[in-house]
């Protein structure tokens, strides 16, 4: 036993230190100080080969004006559409509300629905304007701007109606809406170069990382001839009652430039299951246009079916602080390899076929829990009858899995959903079969879609319908299971399992005035079968709640079942950094 102890855990102790020595001896060469920073839509400026929208962002209300290129009026110091003024001096004026251009922190540049848009950021808080010019921009609204060979920009530049040569290095944007943009031979640009009515040059030997955007040109990739590549090496720790408390480290190489391939390496020891958990992944890109990359990983990891509910974080901090573990696990080693497409920015593609090894691991009950007391951690999938269990845990831990997954996901969420409102959809189909290198044969199939819709800046109602369905026989870990957290919230976690279901969840949100609190009204409903069809006696249930959050890190909700049983408690849950 002290044998094994010596050639487990040390060892893992002592590699995992060297690898800390190493990533403070490369760090002693070179530090990099970042500091979270947050940032709101100040306006946004869309365009195409005949027309221009604008829209200037208020925490009452937004202001839209769009109007035709030819009916632009373009003088140095202003713009005009029409009879309305739209830049003058440095303000942006827009249905009679008015935007200082000196806010612009940063940009975001893209494509969506046939236009360009050109999103200015500006920071949450006034930061004065010190601090705006330690952020390295340049910005001259009705002036030109030249950046000199020796001269390096660490921000964007950014003009109305001024023109833009750079000879020299800029590290993000470079705009000029109404003026022309010029990139010398020696020029290096990070980010991307736009102008809407004006004319862009791009010498053949300048280096641009990003994309031209111009009327005529709908996002122009540029040849680059460097490469640059970023490594990170981040600790790893995840606590669950299976593995206990797992240590490690990943190491991540990602090619800037998309020309060379990305690797991760992972190698965490797991202290109660005694086991090494290990993961290599590459992926190359083909195509820049669409988005096209293939890739392989090889792993042997603690696997779980409720991701979709939690991640590792949240699920170890339920685990350290109150001895509650809400994830089902199974060991599986294997490989896997698939193919990606992002034809649009907001949608991804994915097909790929997975060959595994499972292994049945027991829980570890008497785990250390910081509030726990006197509390165990129950056991793998404990809600299940004792004998199908029984067979679910001889399944495991006797049996290839393998099969073909094919998912697509559309996602227009971005940082805060108060902000706009937003689509979530995602499609998922999994076939296993014996001609496939199996020993199942199923197929299993889920359909979501989610709409957060915004009525007012402090007010918005949430809406998720999802689906689930199978062909063939699903083993016990495959199957979907509903109640509880993220499902019916008035129920107890994961009473109720089956081959077929659907479920709703809404929830109407409301954000209090000058605070970072919100307080929901929450209700869900689901159905749930064992049966090729819904029978008669699969019961509709339905749960009615309340939730507070506490910024975006925290909420905590009450929830209660709506049927005529005798569990009448109400369930209390506590999410971590799960706001929306």
């Amino acid at each position: 036993m002290v044998r094994r102890f010596l050639s487990g855990p040390l060892l893992g102790l002592a590699i995992i230190a060297g690898s800390f020595s190493v990533a403070d001896a490369q760090k002693s060469t070179y530090k990099e100080y970042r500091r979270s920073i947050r940032t709101k839509n100040l306006f946004e400026v869309s365009f195409n080969k005949r027309s221009i929208e604008i829209t200037l962002f208020e925490e009452d209300r937004t202001a839209q004006a769009a109007y035709q290129r030819r009916d632009l009026s373009i003088t140095r110091g202003q713009v005009r559409g029409g009879a309305h003024i739209i830049f003058d001096q440095d303000e942006l004026v827009i249905d009679g509300q008015k935007v200082s251009l000196g806010e612009v922190y940063d940009t975001r540049v893209g494509r969506t629905d046939g236009y360009t848009a050109v999103t200015f950021l500006a920071r949450t808080q006034d930061i004065g304007r010190v601090s705006r010019v330690k952020r390295g921009n340049v910005i001259r609204p009705h002036r030109n701007i030249t950046i000199d060979e020796d001269r390096f920009v660490r921000g964007l530049l950014f003009t109305v109606t001024g023109d833009i040569e750079v000879m020299g290095e800029v590290n993000r944007d470079v705009i000029s809406l109404f003026g022309n943009i010029y990139v010398g031979p020696e020029a290096v640009i990070r980010g991307d170069i736009v102008s809407v009515t004006g004319k862009v040059t791009v010498s053949d030997r300048a280096t641009v990382y990003g994309r031209t955007y111009t009327g005529r040109h709908r996002g122009r990739v540029h040849r680059r001839w460097t490469v640059e590549s970023h490594s990170d090496i981040k600790p790893r720790f995840t606590y669950n009652r299976v593995d206990g408390a797992r240590v490690g480290q990943s190491l991540q190489h990602t090619d800037a430039l998309g020309y060379l391939p990305s690797v991760e390496v992972s190698a965490d020891y797991a202290f109660e299951s005694e086991r090494w958990r290990f993961g290599i992944g590459v992926e190359q890109p083909i195509l820049r246009r669409p988005d096209i990359s293939i890739g392989a990983e090889f792993y042997r990891r603690l696997a779980s079916e409720d991701d979709w509910l939690l991640g590792d974080c949240e699920n170890t901090v339920f685990a350290l602080l109150v001895t509650e573990d809400f994830k089902d696990y199974y060991e599986a080693e294997g490989a896997s390899a698939y193919i990606t497409a992002r034809p649009m920015r907001n949608l991804r593609l994915e097909t790929r076929y997975r060959q595994e090894e499972t292994n049945w691991l027991p829980s570890q009950p008497h785990l250390f829990s910081l509030f726990g007391g006197d509390k165990l951690f129950s056991p793998n999938f404990r809600r299940v009858d004792s004998v199908f269990r029984d067979i679910g845990i001889a399944m495991i831990d006797t049996t290839t899995l393998a099969g073909l997954t094919a998912t697509v996901t559309y996602d227009t969420r971005g940082s805060n959903p108060f902000r706009r409102s937003a689509w979530l959809a995602d499609g998922r189909i999994e076939w296993s079969h014996p001609d496939l290198g199996s020993d199942f044969d199923y197929r299993r199939y889920t359909l979501r879609g989610s709409r957060y819709q915004r009525l007012t800046r402090r007010s918005m109602i949430i809406g998720q319908a999802m689906f689930g369905g199978s062909d063939g026989y699903l083993p016990m870990h495959k199957r979907f299971y509903l109640g509880g957290l993220g499902t019916l919230r008035g129920f107890k976690h994961k009473e109720f399992m089956g081959t077929r279901f659907w479920m709703a969840n809404f929830e109407y949100r409301f954000r209090f005035p000058a605070s970072d609190l919100a307080l929901s009204l929450l209700w869900d409903a689901a159905q749930i079968t064992n049966d090729v069809k819904f029978q008669e006696t699969d019961e509709v249930k339905h749960s009615l709640g309340i939730a507070i959050y506490l910024g975006d890190d925290l909420r905590i909700s009450l929830a209660k079942r709506l049927d005529r049983s005798a569990e009448t408690d109400p369930n209390f849950y506590a999410r971590v950094d799960h706001a929306f």
